[in-house]
């Protein structure tokens, strides 16, 4: 089934209608058969109201940096820009699993792909390589430990290689990301330089399982995987807090080894030590630092707020800051 957002530009180019118009349309259809049909299946009987044929419609690509929680049957293409080792674990019906994790990326963003068992082939024998451009068909995007995106493979879905397809350097490897003041900040992937003034008082490590990276349960002195049972944890660090341009704030989350980039910190260091002495140090390495960070601006459903996850940390360089001012003030003037 073709996405809402591909059933909405195609009404919208095959009728009179508004987007809002059919978007209301939409939901009304939706709400007269009390859920009992997806968005996607109100916007079919919509569209048949409509004389509007679907099953022409050609499905495009997503993008990667429009992706969000809960889409299925997602369609993406991008380049592989990172291949992760091959692990091999104990299941507790003691058969032996593999996994291993690919990360696409197109102009818009980045995304991680787990590949688990049979699907691991791929990479151990070849077919996919690092720059290969790639085509997931009916995947699944789920959120993963991290707070970021996955896309999920469930049996119906795959993932193939583009033989001769565009060539890589038509699909950035890197995100490119727009220089925006906070005040303006909304959702997207964007670059922000600021000062970090504040600290959240939260637990800056966690485990999770090395295997498939979900959290653990603490029995006694064991860490306990649901799929894999008692594990050695993967210790992650994650630094939360505000970074702070002069036009706002916004609250901002670093993990893993943007974490250790950014506090320049070890989560070896850290272990020894109790939770106020591990934020006391970090503290003292990270408060007021100013520094160009570039990620993901996107809505904290638990908060209900912006939240800026970062995936990447640069120090400040004075003499690329001051070509850049000197570039805005030209186009200015």
């Amino acid at each position: 089934m073709i996405s809402l957002e591909e059933i909405l530009a195609e009404l919208e180019n095959k009728t009179k209608l508004s987007r809002e118009q059919l978007q209301e349309k939409i939901d009304q259809k939706h709400q007269e058969l009390s859920g009992l049909v997806s968005l996607e299946g109100a916007g079919h009987l919509v569209a048949r109201d409509l004389g509007v044929n679907l099953l022409t419609v050609e499905r495009k690509p997503a993008k990667i940096g429009n992706l969000s929680e809960g889409m299925k049957n997602v369609r993406a293409r991008g380049v592989i820009t990172q291949i992760t080792p091959v692990k091999e674990f104990d299941r507790k019906d003691q058969t032996k699993g593999r996994v291993c994790n690919i990360f696409i990326s197109d102009e818009t963003g980045v995304v991680r792909i787990p590949l688990w068992d049979k699907q691991v082939d791929m990479v151990e024998n070849g077919t996919l390589s690092e720059g290969d451009v790639v085509e997931v068909v009916e995947g699944v995007v789920k959120k993963n430990v991290y707070g970021g995106l996955e896309i999920g493979l469930p049996k119906y879905s795959q993932i193939k290689k583009i033989e001769g397809g565009k060539p890589m350097l038509e699909l950035p490897t890197t995100i490119s990301s727009k220089r925006i003041d906070i005040k303006n900040a909304e959702e997207g992937f964007y670059e922000i330089h600021g000062n970090f003034v504040q600290l959240f008082n939260t637990n800056p490590l966690f485990q999770l399982c090395p295997t498939c990276k979900s959290s653990l349960e603490k029995k006694d002195d064991d860490y306990v995987c649901k799929e894999h049972g008692k594990v050695q944890p993967d210790n992650t660090m994650i630094i939360s807090g505000i970074i702070d341009d002069g036009t706002s704030s916004l609250r901002t989350v670093f993990f893993r080894e943007q974490a250790q980039n950014f506090s320049e910190l070890e989560p070896s260091v850290l272990m020894s030590m109790s939770q106020d002495e591990a934020l006391n140090l970090i503290k003292e390495n990270v408060l007021g630092k100013e520094v160009v960070l570039s990620g993901r601006i996107r809505k904290n459903k638990l908060f209900d707020n912006l939240e800026f996850v970062v995936n990447d940390v640069k120090e400040l360089d004075v003499d690329s800051e001051s070509k850049r001012l000197i570039r805005e003030l030209e186009k200015i003037q």
